[in-house]
């Protein structure tokens, strides 16, 4: 049996390329024992993919990423072992789809008045029905329509921070991501910290928050990083969580997935503290 998992990955409904299943079946094929489903604001493609993970025998944690804000600052958190039918956390989740959705409308509306004609139509053929609208979805159409080459190249000319067609985004409160985490039963995790400078000079003032873990292990954390973040979370006694943060091909030509390894004992950790909650 393999002794790594992946802990961070993403599916089509919300910013990832692949179907819940197909995300299953490459974990697969890289050879890891676990995974988590931790899409952008929606819990829509968890049941599928547990039910894929099942199937086959893979360890699965029910996840998703709730974009936050910390001052002006954004956050990203995960939540790991959540209730996924909990109810106020579903409504809140469709809550940000539905300001998704108007952002969107809003970035359309900014396109246009750029002289670039796309409709609402061209972008949602490139979302999962029931799942959550975004930024890769327009710049999927944008590159559909012949504006922009790459995903990339969209996100740089039209719509990443300081463009013409961007336009911010609705979050919650970094306090109330963790305590909405906590009351659907799962483990709030501090994610991707070491993207940037910004949230690494934050990191003693986040952590002062409730927060169960934090993300080690990414794609973009440097070796000297790791160490660092693992020191941290063993002087705090935090759990330490991590993973590749895979798009499929949404955002580059070749999936992240197995290039990260996240021993599984971080795996076992994480499941025996979501049991010793609901005992």
């Amino acid at each position: 049996m393999s002794s790594y998992v992946d802990l961070h990955l993403h599916t089509n409904h919300s910013d990832g390329s692949d179907p819940p299943e197909k995300v299953v079946d490459r974990a697969i094929s890289c050879g890891l024992a676990g995974i988590a489903i931790t899409d952008h604001d929606t819990v829509s493609g968890v049941e599928p993919a547990a039910r894929e993970a099942r199937r086959h025998g893979l360890d699965f944690l029910r996840g998703v990423e709730i974009s936050a804000s910390y001052g002006r600052i954004e956050v990203h958190v995960v939540g790991l072992g959540i209730d996924v039918r909990h109810e106020p956390l579903v409504r809140e989740l469709r809550s940000f789809r539905e300001a998704r959705a108007a952002r969107v409308d809003r970035m359309i509306e900014k396109l246009n008045a750029l002289g670039v004609p796309i409709e609402r139509a061209e972008v949602e053929i490139h979302g999962e029905s029931g799942g959550a609208l975004g930024r890769v979805h327009v710049a999927r159409a944008l590159v559909a329509k012949g504006a922009a080459q790459t995903v990339q190249q969209a996100f740089d000319k039209y719509l990443r921070s300081g463009r013409k067609a961007y336009v911010p985004r609705q979050m919650l409160s970094c306090r109330a991501a963790i305590d909405l985490i906590h009351e659907a039963a799962g483990l709030a995790i501090l994610a991707h910290p070491g993207i940037g400078s910004t949230i690494m000079k934050l990191l003693p003032r986040l952590l002062e928050m409730r927060f169960d873990g934090i993300e080690v292990y990414h794609t973009q954390h440097t070796p000297g990083q790791v160490t660092q973040l693992t020191q941290i979370a063993l002087e705090r006694d935090l759990l330490i969580s991590g993973g590749s943060d895979c798009h499929g091909t949404a955002l580059k030509e070749k999936p992240d997935m197995g290039s990260v390894r996240v021993p599984y004992y971080h795996f076992q950790r994480i499941w025996d503290t979501l049991h010793e909650k609901r005992v």
